[in-house]
Order: structure tokens, then C-alpha cells, then sequence
């Protein structure tokens, strides 16, 4: 059945509103696009910016079946947090890895602090990930997605996933699918320049 010229209007007008709400902050307020940066992507307004939550979770072992001590974003106040979730069976997590990798290697410091958050997995299989891809960071083993969960949005079926928070300890950035060593370089340094 075809569309009548009003109902097409309409659905064009629709179409249109929802690519250029696309294009703006959490607020409502549209913002410059970022080099490198997927399109229509903004950071969160500061002034709508939540707190990151304050729970945490064990730090799984590089190797060995013990886990290390409760760690959380409170950890690391006054720093950049970039915190990605993944799981050793997830193929798009295993592709970003190497970007990953890239952007610790440019940006952690004393300003910047990354964190893997291994979700719906087993010890032995989240470190195989960690040993094949030399991960240079830590990372907190969430089984269960407890930890996960906290973080709305992110989940088994929304990895990878990569939180940035600030270093107010606010969610700045939620980034669903893959990301680039180019396009966290870019966030966490807007981030350090405010």
C-alpha cells in the first residue's frame, strides 16, 4: 500500500529530527564535531555529567587463578578513566584490542588510568585474551555482570563497550561498539584540556 504525500513528509521530517539530534550533546546543545571521532559524537555536557558508580570488582590475575584486591573509579580520583568492557569470546572486542592498546601506550599516566572490565566469562579464557594481545592494563573480572550492570547500557550484548569518565568522577563518555586508538585520544584529551 502505497505511502500518501503527507504520511512521506512526515516521515522524512522524523528522519531528519533524529539525524540531527544525533549530532548534539546530552543536553540538547550541538556540538563541534571531533577529529577522528565517530560522527555526530559529542562528550557529555558538564553540567549533565553523572557520577560514575562508586561499586567495584576484583582485579582478575595476568595469570594464576587468584584474584587481586576490589577495584573501583573512586580509586583513581582526579584522573581519566577509560574503562572498557569486553569478554574473550566476543570477536569485535578481540579486533579493538590492538587500538586499545595503541591509545594506553599514548595516553596513560599520571592523568590517565585504563581499566578492562572482562564480563560473562571464565578466569582461564579472560586471561588467554590478556596473554595473546599483551594487554598492558588491569583488569576487573565481572562474571556475573554485576559490575557491568552499574553502567547503564552496557551488558553481554553491548560489548565492546568503553566508559570514559572524568576526573570529577562523572561519566563523560559512553562509547557502545568498537572504538580506535584515534578516537580515545581525542575524548580523553578534550577531557584533560577542561
Amino acid at each position: 500500500m502505497p505511502m500518501n504525500r503527507p504520511a512521506v513528509t512526515t516521515l522524512v521530517a522524523l528522519v531528519f529530527a533524529l539525524v540531527a539530534s544525533a549530532c548534539t550533546g546530552g543536553a540538547g546543545t550541538a556540538c563541534e564535531p571531533l577529529p577522528s571521532v565517530r560522527p555526530g559524537f559529542c562528550l557529555d555536557p558538564v553540567e549533565v555529567r553523572e557520577a560514575a558508580p562508586a561499586d567495584t570488582a576484583p582485579l582478575l590475575a595476568f595469570d594464576g587463578p587468584e584474584l587481586g584486591p576490589d577495584v573501583g573509579v573512586g580509586d583513581f580520583e582526579g584522573q581519566v578513566v577509560v574503562i572498557n568492557f569486553w569478554a574473550s569470546w566476543c570477536a569485535p572486542c578481540r579486533t579493538e584490542q590492538p587500538d586499545l592498546n595503541v591509545a594506553h601506550q599514548t595516553l596513560a599516566g599520571d592523568d590517565v588510568v585504563f581499566l578492562g572490565a572482562n564480563i560473562q566469562d571464565t578466569v582461564p579464557n579472560a586471561q588467554g585474551h590478556l596473554a595473546e594481545f599483551d594487554v598492558p592494563y588491569p583488569s576487573l573480572f565481572d562474571p556475573a555482570n554485576i559490575y557491568a550492570s552499574k553502567y547503564r547500557g552496557v551488558g553481554p550484548r553491548a560489548i565492546p563497550s568503553t566508559i570514559i569518565i572524568d576526573r570529577e568522577g562523572r561519566v563523560a563518555a559512553r562509547l557502545f561498539g568498537s572504538t580506535t586508538a584515534g578516537e580515545l585520544q581525542t575524548l580523553v584529551n578534550e577531557l584533560l584540556a577542561e
